[in-house]
């Protein structure tokens, strides 16, 4: 089974444009429910054509039904990523004195996904319930054993429910015998779905100035000889891949245009059924709205009141 690389170098093939005024809305649904690449979140009954491929330690991945190659499942959708336990972070926020947050090279940005709630982007909100009730359905899929928990994907978030979207940071550097490959196989051969650094990126994107917290550089050295960068595959709305120290601007808030695939692990030891959807391109569609402000915020507390 071979998962298919993301390259970040790439501008996406979107389904939207460059600007997304609301004549362009019903064109963003339209290609999302026609993508060749892919499964509308929305669409009834998606479960149907979609099972697990046993992936061993890798986890089991989602994959389409009935296909003579294991082709991933990837599902898409708009949806606004939710300020709320936003970790689309360049460190994810890793704390290296947490005991809880293991190592930096184990490190996973996330991300909540919502409904949304802009005008322009109605059928989001709309078909919110259709997509949450396949991805329930993905769940399904796996057999539940007596005992074990299941860690879903779907989340409560302050009386919302939510879709926790992941991206690993780092990936292990190859030996040259793994570096080996058929010849023949396609650019897209891979093992895992994570993006790596490409050389005609720019400096902001290599491992040695990726920009972490002053307690993290030094993990992130230790890093340099044995793992490769991955940055997020998240593209502004001009289709420009997103720096780190953008991510939160430019992200926290957005409504975008998701594609995500589908992972299962199986914890004996815990006895958990750990699911993951996994990050494979973002698009920004809308940008975050701007904070509101207050008219009290400069105003100097040793001058008469402001409203007098």
């Amino acid at each position: 089974m071979h998962m298919a690389l993301n390259k970040p170098t790439t501008p996406p093939t979107s389904s939207s444009s460059t600007s997304t005024p609301i004549s362009a809305a019903s064109v963003v649904l339209d290609k999302l429910q026609n993508s060749p690449g892919g499964f509308y979140a929305a669409t009834p009954k998606l479960a149907y054509h979609a099972e697990y491929f046993p992936g061993g330690q890798d986890g089991n991945i989602l994959i389409a039904k009935g296909q003579d190659n294991d082709q991933e499942f990837i599902v898409c959708g708009i949806f606004q990523i939710s300020q709320n336990d936003f970790y689309f972070t360049p460190d994810a926020n890793f704390d290296p004195a947490n005991v809880f947050h293991g190592c930096l090279s184990d490190v996973k940005l996330s991300c909540r996904l919502t409904a949304g709630h802009k005008d322009l982007f109605k059928f989001a909100s709309e078909d919110f319930p259709a997509i949450l009730n396949n991805l329930h359905a993905f769940e399904k899929l796996v057999p539940s054993k007596r005992d074990y928990e299941t860690l879903s994907i779907i989340h409560d978030s302050l009386g919302h429910r939510t879709i926790k979207l992941t991206h690993s940071l780092f990936k292990a550097k190859t030996t040259d015998n793994e570096n080996q490959r058929d010849p023949n196989a396609s650019d897209n051969d891979g093992n895992d779905s994570t993006t790596t650094v490409d050389s005609g990126l720019g400096s902001e994107f290599n491992i040695a100035t990726w920009p972490v917290a002053e307690q993290c550089k030094g993990h992130l050295e230790d890093l340099v000889s044995t793992h490769d960068i991955c940055p997020l595959p998240a593209y502004n709305e001009n289709h420009i891949l997103i720096p780190p120290l953008q991510y939160e601007s430019k992200l926290k808030g957005a409504h975008v245009e998701v594609h995500m695939a589908f992972c299962h692990h199986h914890i004996n030891k815990s006895k958990h059924d750990i699911f993951n959807s996994i990050l494979q391109e973002l698009i920004v569609l809308s940008l975050p709205a701007a904070m509101p402000t207050s008219p009290f915020k400069h105003h100097c507390l040793n001058a008469e009141p402001s409203t007098e």
